[in-house]
């Protein structure tokens, strides 16, 4: 009987996960197709500064840009305990897509809420 109930819990664990990782991949590949060229086109001007160049940035986001799906920067220092600071829901909340450049070895986090982009190496 204690083997039929662990196995019955082991099963409802492994429902839940693979729910949980089905919707997450998902939601991940519907974020990403809505939002890829407003992301592509913010990380392309927040770069121009950086390089004088418009075809170099042009060439850096490109369409052979790798593109992820994250909840929060981490890029953004705030610790998990502190609550009542206003960076907060960007560090862990807020959907980003994290754009990952081949050429120029950037990396650039596209806030889907506030339609800013920050660049890091």
């Amino acid at each position: 009987m204690r083997i039929i109930v662990i196995m019955l819990a082991l099963l409802a664990c492994f429902k839940v996960w693979s729910q949980d990782r089905t919707y997450r991949s998902v939601m991940g590949e519907a974020l990403a197709n809505a939002y890829s060229e407003r992301a592509l086109e913010a990380c392309r001007k927040a770069s121009a500064p950086r390089t004088q160049n418009a075809r170099i940035t042009a060439a850096a986001w490109g369409r052979e840009t790798g593109i992820e799906t994250t909840l929060g920067n981490a890029d953004v220092d705030v610790a998990i305990w502190d609550t009542q600071n206003p960076l907060w829901s960007r560090r862990f909340r807020d959907p980003y897509l994290v754009l990952t450049s081949a050429t120029a070895g950037t990396r650039c986090a596209y806030d889907v809420t506030g339609n800013t982009a920050t660049l890091s190496n």
